[in-house]
C-alpha cells in the first residue's frame, strides 16, 4: 500500500490471506503487508481524523456536490510527492497524476487486514525519512498507534522511493516477501511444491 491507500485499501485484504482463503478451499492467498509510506488507519477512523481532521495546506479542494463532494488536488506535487526524484521522472509522473474523489479522505476505514493476527511478523514498513507528505513523525505515530508489530526500515528519500531509489527499494522489498515466504513454511502454512 503506498500513501492514502493505507486507509480504505486494506479492508480489502481482510480476509484474503492464506490462512483465510485455505478454511474457503482455495488456493493462494496474500501473505503479507508492505505498508510505503502510507497511512495506517485503524477502524473507524477516516484519513481526515488520522491528520488532525484538516487537510494537508497543500490539498486544493474543488467542491462539487453532483460529484460525491468533488474533487482534490495537490499544490506543487514536484515538493511534495517528488523532491527527491530526477526532474524529467518527476515531470512523467506529475503529467499522470489526476484529481482524488474528496470523500476518500472523509469516508470511515473499516476493520484493517494489518490488524488481523494472521499477519503477525508479516508486516513491514519502508519509512520515508524526507517525506514532504507524510512526514516522519506522521509515520512514527501511526505505526506506534497500530498496536502492531513493523519491521521498519528507514529509507531517505522523499514520498516516491520506487522512483527514486527503485533498486534499493525493490531489493528490500523482495527479501521481505522471501521472509514472509519462509516464514509460513516453518509456521507449515504455504507450500514449497
Amino acid at each position: 500500500m503506498h500513501s492514502d491507500s493505507g486507509g480504505l485499501r486494506p479492508v480489502a485484504a481482510k480476509g484474503l490471506s492464506v490462512d483465510d482463503r485455505r478454511a474457503k478451499g482455495k488456493k493462494g492467498g496474500v501473505i503479507g503487508l508492505i505498508y510505503l509510506s502510507a497511512f495506517g488507519a485503524q477502524e473507524g477512523q477516516t484519513l481526515m481524523g488520522g491528520s488532525g481532521g484538516r487537510l494537508a495546506p497543500w490539498v486544493v479542494e474543488h467542491l462539487d456536490l453532483t460529484d460525491w463532494g468533488g474533487q482534490m488536488s495537490v499544490v506543487n506535487p514536484a515538493h511534495i510527492f517528488y523532491s527527491d526524484v530526477p526532474r524529467a521522472l518527476a515531470a512523467l509522473a506529475i503529467s499522470n497524476l489526476r484529481d482524488q474523489a474528496r470523500s476518500t479522505a472523509f469516508t470511515h476505514c473499516g476493520a484493517p487486514a494489518w490488524a488481523d493476527s494472521l499477519y503477525a511478523n508479516r508486516l513491514a514498513y519502508p519509512r520515508t525519512s524526507m517525506d514532504n507528505a507524510i512526514a516522519v513523525e506522521a509515520q512514527d505515530a501511526m505505526l506506534q498507534a497500530s498496536g502492531v508489530r513493523w519491521e521498519i526500515q528507514t529509507f531517505l528519500t522523499g514520498h516516491a522511493p520506487f522512483l527514486s531509489q527503485p533498486r534499493q527499494l525493490g531489493f528490500w522489498t523482495d527479501r521481505r516477501v522471501e521472509r514472509f515466504r519462509r516464514g509460513m513454511e516453518e509456521e507449515g502454512e504455504v507450500s514449497t511444491g
